[in-house]
């Protein structure tokens, strides 16, 4: 017998006699009556007490959780960022190394060198450089691209450069010190959208 079923017996009992004492007791019942609904209650009270702290427990946990998400997100956008940054810084000293074809427009002359399969083993990256002749007399324009392998928006660097010597009839250009910009050159920032694979 538990303790509730207990003490209801005990109730029932003390207002049975009472009742046989011809004294018509009804103080004994609401006393009884009290004592369970007290009971009663506390033990809502805490059953209560259990769900708010568990219900207030979820809630921090999801904040937390939202917390680590947005944190995560923000550290992989930044980490896009950076690949795709050094890949434009190597783009444009690729640029600088290789040697173009002679100018026939004034556009864009792009090239791209993609790694095969055996150098790259399982990250393989794609480097483009472009050349442009700039807007003062024999100076130009190198630019590097650089986007990681999600499709983050692409980076662009770029490179003042003068003209050296080539081989044969192709051209071949050397940095000009402090020409290097992470910001379009030119007046006209239409300029240097033109030819961009990124878009």
């Amino acid at each position: 017998m538990n303790i509730m079923t207990r003490d209801k017996a005990l109730c029932r009992l003390k207002v049975w006699h009472d009742l046989r004492r011809s004294t018509v007791s009804v103080f004994g019942a609401i006393v009884c009556q009290s004592k369970r609904s007290r009971r009663l209650a506390h033990g809502s009270a805490l059953i209560l007490s259990i769900m708010m702290m568990m219900t207030l427990g979820l809630l921090a946990l999801n904040k937390v959780n939202q917390y680590l998400d947005s944190a995560l997100a923000l550290t992989r956008s930044e980490q896009g960022y950076w690949v795709a940054w050094e890949l434009a810084a190597s783009s444009l000293n690729w640029g600088l190394s290789r040697s173009w074809e002679p100018f026939t427009a004034g556009g864009w002359q792009c090239a791209t060198y993609a790694e095969s399969a055996a150098e790259a083993g399982a990250s393989r990256q794609r480097l483009t450089s472009c050349v442009k002749p700039a807007e003062l007399a024999d100076l130009y324009i190198l630019r590097g691209e650089g986007q990681d392998k999600r499709g983050t928006l692409p980076v662009f660097l770029y490179q003042r450069a003068i003209r050296q010597a080539g081989e044969g009839e192709r051209l071949r250009f050397k940095a000009l010190d402090n020409g290097w910009l992470d910001f379009c050159p030119f007046r006209d920032e239409l300029q240097c959208q033109e030819g961009q694979s990124g878009e």
